[in-house]
């Protein structure tokens, strides 16, 4: 719709009370640099199935550009034309005159200066997002982030070397780099631009002594949250702190937001809206069902009120809450440094000494002011307030973090009304309207197939010089309305957790490298170490820590940056709910197969046992077509919490793209490619050396280069592969290798102890120098059918070989020799039983060790020879006394019965080869070469070239989507 818009409003009714004197925090504030348009930044917040543009100004979406609010992502389909904060107050000009100024900033029906053009309203403020860029700051991309966060970010006692310390991270709503979001923004308004009520007759000045601000003397501190789960992917939350840095108190204030939804695409009207008072939800819907172009089925979108302003100076429990021990709270604030509902938990003082150790004693809900604490990956060190016992602003559960701390006054106005541009419309300029909407209580709670206007409402409340207060509100999709109300549960639960919500694993870093008609993927371990405070302590134990509860990783492939042509996992209602990976690998534990809590019938499947790996190769790809990937750590959830338990969680997958397809973001798990055939003539870098068979030792298996990266090669640089295995030769597995680079005389360890849980020829080592290794080991001694036999001589006799695999066995890994003789050479080794001591004209060597064994031998005819029937053992010894049967060898007939039987001569030899693990210290060794080009195999590659035709006609499946 055109002229749709969503306006949130904030408004003040106020007294003339000057400050005597001014408030500390209120002067950091006044000192920060001032809101400009020249600040102004634009991005997309697009961390789940919602994805919007959103402004720095407190506007979101932007009709009519796209997307604004476009759910479900990559389809097109927008539902919001424009959103954006109000804050407006009755207050009293120097003239004598009651006068509404209002605070917004909006793409249309804006207050503007007569003289210059410039639109009155609120403006972003420096400092908070990085200069250079032209984004807002967003957790996803720290490019984004200031280097420097300003004063004003901080209380104004913060230590200056704790504030030093959110330099480079993350100032998070609940601490330092605390991302409990998957997607969160953060920026700062303020009213000072506005000049309306500062010119005469009127002279308003919120600040008496600073002329040169307008407005109200008003700070809003904004931010907008995604999580990416399944039962919250659907969701973004608003969040605003409004603080008063005027000389004046406001006695009465109302908080809100206005909105017009845009249900369908460009269209003049045809929205059917509805508010559902007990769930504090209005919600729209197109009325034909259809969205233009193309006739696409509408879903439903809501408005979700969850936190409203306090009241703690009326005597009465306004949100008829109670603290942890049942008894009401009245008038609780979150500025009082009290723990008003006795929630915030201190550290666990397990010896009784009256100090926190860190080591032992849990630190809780005690974390400092940073709200970091010993078990958050970004730990660096205790800062001010933490393990004292005493709660302190800025830790979880306490003033600021803990919605609870203020007595909330709830929704107190629901208006639905046809919009025209008219100026009894709540447009911004309209400041009258505005005020007399948001005050008019309930009225007009639906209407239909028209172009409409939401308004919602709180207050009146107080909101004294120097305080500040707080609202919130989500915005929710659904496929209809039923799916819309499930939604909206979940922004209940989250809500209610105090804006927490299930957290996934750390986000892995991926690294992708385009080859020949394939796709190297590998990535780090940093998400296998996650804990979630979610879900409480390991094994309900404060001293273990936060429960570990990383389970796998999928990896996803794509033609779409949104990944939604994979996403084909349908619940019971045939609505899509997770995206299908073309790998998983899980953690052998006991936890596999269909997650029992599943979302209307759909279940996330937790993995096969298949055990961890860091690495993939996807050979199912087009050179010439560009493929999107994305590696997803994600959780094994939890079905014993709470009353309907918890789905696994994945982390995000976030590749933002513009309306033309032009790459705008990659996130660290993420990436791009488009395989290849290299250039005419190129020559591939060399590995020089042999890859099949140890340099030294005895295992059997081999090892795989991967050339990864051509540019990274160590052009002469010299790798040994050493493996590392139980010392017992006779019972040994192999442990873990390293790999040792020698180059230019230094030798340097690039990995180390790389367990045999990454051997396999799908996995791969961490990268270096632009290789990896796959390791190819056999796990177990096994004789080696194909390589065992006569090798010389003509002898057909069968010698049937047995591994002895009772007690009395050994498992001796090595290749042997029967050599044959023209007369005794040897003497069998016991007299037992049917074995007996026989002079024998051959003898038995361990080649592998090149040394020469004991055997035993029966002869049931009593001939003396080695004949038909008889057994023979080699033996080996595990200590010089005790020793056990390696092979069995009986000697039979010819596998051919036609074949006459032909014993060995003299000169032949039978041999008894192996497979074996890799024991202690064996190596592969080998060198790299870079790449270089050939003129010769130039020519002959450029005569295999095809050329496309022009005009060129149809379509092909490399070509950019449209």
């Amino acid at each position: 719709m055109k002229n749709s818009t969503s306006i949130f409003l904030f408004f003040l009714i106020g007294g003339l009370t000057l400050f005597a004197q001014v408030d500390p925090q209120v002067q950091l504030y006044r000192e920060d640099e001032r809101g400009n348009f020249r600040y102004e930044k634009e991005s997309i917040m697009d961390g789940n199935l919602v994805r919007t543009l959103f402004k720095n100004t407190t506007e979101v979406a932007h009709w009519p550009f796209q997307p604004s609010g476009e759910w479900p992502k990559g389809s097109g389909h927008p539902y919001i034309d424009g959103v954006t904060v109000l804050i407006a107050a009755q207050t009293t000009a120097a003239n004598g005159q009651i006068i509404h100024p209002v605070e917004a900033s909006y793409r249309e029906e804006m207050d503007i200066d007569p003289v210059n053009g410039e639109i009155w309203g609120l403006e972003p403020l420096p400092g908070y997002a990085n200069s250079s860029s032209t984004k807002p700051a967003m957790s996803i991309d720290k490019t984004s982030w200031p280097s420097v966060w300003p004063k004003a970010t901080f209380r104004y006692d913060y230590p200056a070397a704790d504030a030093e310390r959110w330099n480079g991270h993350w100032y998070g709503y609940f601490g330092l780099d605390q991302k409990n979001a998957d997607f969160e923004t953060f920026f700062v308004v303020d009213d000072n631009r506005d000049g309306e009520f500062r010119r005469a007759p009127y002279s308003y000045f919120p600040i008496k002594s600073d002329t040169l601000w307008g407005g109200l003397g008003i700070r809003v501190e904004a931010r907008g949250f995604q999580w990416s789960h399944v039962l919250a992917e659907d969701i973004i939350f608003w969040h605003y702190d409004i603080v008063n840095v005027s000389d004046y108190d406001y006695d009465s204030t109302c908080f809100g937001f206005y909105s017009d939804p845009g249900v369908g695409g460009p269209s003049s009207g045809g929205d059917d809206v509805w508010y559902e008072k007990y769930l504090d939800l209005t919600y729209a819907w197109d009325h034909q069902g259809l969205g233009v172009p193309g006739g696409w089925t509408t879903g439903y979108y809501g408005y979700a009120y969850l936190e409203s302003p306090g009241n703690a100076t009326n005597g009465i429990n306004d949100d008829d809450d109670v603290d942890a021990f049942g008894v009401p709270m009245i008038d609780e604030r979150r500025d009082d440094n009290i723990d008003n509902d006795k929630d915030w938990v201190p550290y666990l003082d397990v010896n009784n000494d009256g100090n926190w150790d860190p080591v032992t004693e849990p630190v809780n809900n005690d974390v400092g002011k940073d709200g970091v604490g010993p078990y958050d990956p970004q730990y660096t060190g205790p800062d001010e307030g933490e393990g004292d016992g005493i709660p302190t602003d800025g830790e979880p559960n306490f003033d600021k973090t803990d919605k609870d701390e203020s007595d909330q006054i709830g929704l107190n106005a629901v208006s639905l009304v046809e919009l025209a541009k008219t100026e009894n419309n709540p447009w911004p300029k309209w400041d009258e309207t505005v005020w007399k909407t948001m005050t008019g209580g309930f009225k007009d709670t639906s209407i239909q197939n028209t172009n409409v206007n939401i308004v919602f409402s709180s207050g009146p409340f107080p909101l004294k010089k120097g305080l500040r207060e707080r609202y919130s509100m989500a915005l929710v999709f659904g496929s209809d309305k039923d799916d819309m109300i499930f939604n909206k549960e979940t922004v209940q639960q989250i809500y209610n957790a105090n804006y927490n919500f299930a957290k996934p694993p750390i986000t892995p870093a991926l690294k992708a490298v385009a080859g020949d008609k394939k796709v190297f993927l590998f990535w780090d371990k940093k998400a296998e170490e996650s804990r979630d405070p979610f879900l409480g302590y390991e094994q309900n134990n404060p001293s273990l820590g936060y429960k570990k509860d990383f389970e796998g990783y999928l990896v996803y492939k794509s033609r779409e940056p949104e990944f939604q042509d994979i996403k084909v996992i349908t619940d019971s209602k045939g609505s899509p709910k997770f995206w299908k990976p073309i790998a998983q690998f899980d953690l052998i534990d006991s936890i596999s197969g269909p997650d029992p809590v599943g979302v209307n019938g759909a279940r996330f499947w937790r993995g096969s046992q298949t055990g961890l790996q860091n690495s993939y190769v996807d050979t199912d790809v087009k050179n010439g077509e560009t493929y999107y990937y994305a590696l997803v750590s994600y959780d094994m959830g939890d079905p014993a919490f709470g009353t309907t338990g918890l789905q696994p969680s994945e982390c995000t997958k976030i590749i933002s793209v513009d309306y033309a397809g032009n790459l705008q973001f990659v996130d660290i798990n993420c990436a791009v490619v488009t395989p290849n055939a290299p250039a005419a003539g190129y020559v591939p870098p060399q590995v020089v050396g042999s890859l099949d068979q140890v340099s030294s030792g005895i295992g059997t298996g081999s090892i795989v280069v991967n050339v990864l990266n051509p540019d990274e090669i160590v052009d002469g640089a010299a790798y040994s592969v050493k493996f590392k295995s139980d010392s017992l030769i006779y019972s040994y597995k192999t442990k873990s290798y390293d790999v040792i680079r020698s180059y230019q005389g230094v030798d340097t360890t690039i990995l180390s102890g790389v367990d045999s849980t990454f051997f396999g020829l799908s996995k791969m080592s961490s990268s270096f120098d632009g290789i990896s290794i796959s390791v190819v080991n056999d796990s177990g001694l096994a004789l080696d059918i194909m390589k065992s036999g006569w090798v010389k001589g003509k002898s057909n006799a069968n010698l049937m070989l047995t591994q002895d695999i009772t007690p009395n066995g050994v498992k001796w890994p090595a290749d042997y020799e029967i050599e044959f003789f023209d007369h005794v050479v040897d003497t069998t080794y016991i007299k037992q039983g049917a074995y007996v001591i026989l002079p024998v004209n051959f003898r038995i060597k361990n080649i592998t060790e090149g040394r020469y064994i004991k055997m035993a031998m029966t002869d049931p005819d009593k001939s003396g020879t080695l004949s038909l029937g008889d057994e023979l053992r080699i033996l080996e010894f595990k200590t010089p006394t005790k020793f056990g049967t390696v092979w069995s060898i009986f000697y039979s007939l010819p596998w051919d019965p036609t074949a006459a039987l032909v014993d060995p001569a003299a000169g032949d030899i039978f041999r008894i080869t192996t497979i074996r693990p890799f024991f202690n210290n064996d190596a592969f060794t080998f060198t790299t070469k870079t790449a270089s080009s050939n003129n010769e195999k130039a020519k002959t590659d450029l005569e295999k070239i095809s050329v496309v035709p022009n005009p060129y006609l149809g379509g092909a499946s490399w070509e950019k989507r449209n």
